[in-house]
């Protein structure tokens, strides 16, 4: 049996996390916490999404179990949790999950884990170039450059994080220097991304948040957010927008 109990906050940003890319996954219970991850049907972004076991208020697993959630249908009925209610999982059976916030208690159908597309395997990539900063502001850059462009341009050099974004007409520069960066190795580096995906992921990001970015040349990035004071980390890998010669 598996019986949790987890702030509002850290459970639905997880879930939102998951269904930025996918509608089902598995949810593994494992002895250091829930774990879950998929890629999206394009095969273009992965996300990863942690919850560790001191973040529970209560993390009873009898042994380690994986199922498969309906993640869409779960952050629906999410929607209702504020940000300091407790949310309670519990699974007695293969069937369903009961998820419980105040007086209301679902009952949700568990998915056959093998019927859900594989998980990927999450790839080792060297990305020179690291930069950690506020999520919020990160966020804002994002929100700016999707008014005047489809891509996005990330790059780091000695002075500093830029994000470009180029329409028609406007452009736009975000830029950070290290004195305003939490973290910065001034490694050198340039990738080009989509914006519809990134738009998707800076939804769960909030000022405050601490955001991880891995860079490279024309490689994917990894993005990887400490959200809800740190209870929660949701990583994201994008594969990068090849530019024409």
């Amino acid at each position: 049996m598996i019986d949790a109990i987890v702030g509002g906050e850290v459970i639905k940003t997880a879930a939102k996390a998951i269904v930025s890319l996918v509608s089902e996954a598995r949810f593994h219970f494992k002895d250091e916490g829930l774990h879950s991850r998929a890629v999206d049907p394009a095969n273009v972004a992965m996300v990863i999404v942690d919850i560790p076991r001191e973040s529970f208020d209560v993390y009873k697993v009898d042994e380690e179990k994986t199922v498969g959630v309906d993640v869409n249908r779960v952050y629906d009925i999410l929607k209702a949790v504020k940000k300091k209610d407790l949310v309670e999982i519990k699974i007695e059976d293969e069937s369903h999950m009961k998820v419980k916030f105040g007086s209301v208690e679902y009952s949700v159908a568990l998915i056959d884990p093998s019927a859900i597309r594989k998980e990927p395997k999450i790839p080792e990539l060297d990305l020179p170039a690291k930069i950690v900063l506020d999520a919020g502001e990160f966020k804002k850059a994002i929100q700016a450059a999707d008014k005047i462009s489809d891509h996005v341009v990330f790059r780091s050099d000695e002075t500093g994080f830029y994000i470009e974004a180029e329409g028609d007409i406007d452009k736009i520069t975000f830029h950070m220097g290290e004195m305003e960066l939490i973290e910065f190795n001034k490694e050198s580096a340039r990738s080009m991304f989509s914006v519809e995906y990134l738009k998707e992921f800076v939804k769960i990001a909030s000022s405050g948040d601490i955001l991880t970015i891995y860079l490279g040349n024309n490689y994917p990035v990894r993005l990887i957010f400490d959200v809800a004071d740190g209870r929660l980390k949701v990583e994201y890998i994008l594969a990068p927008r090849i530019e024409a010669e």
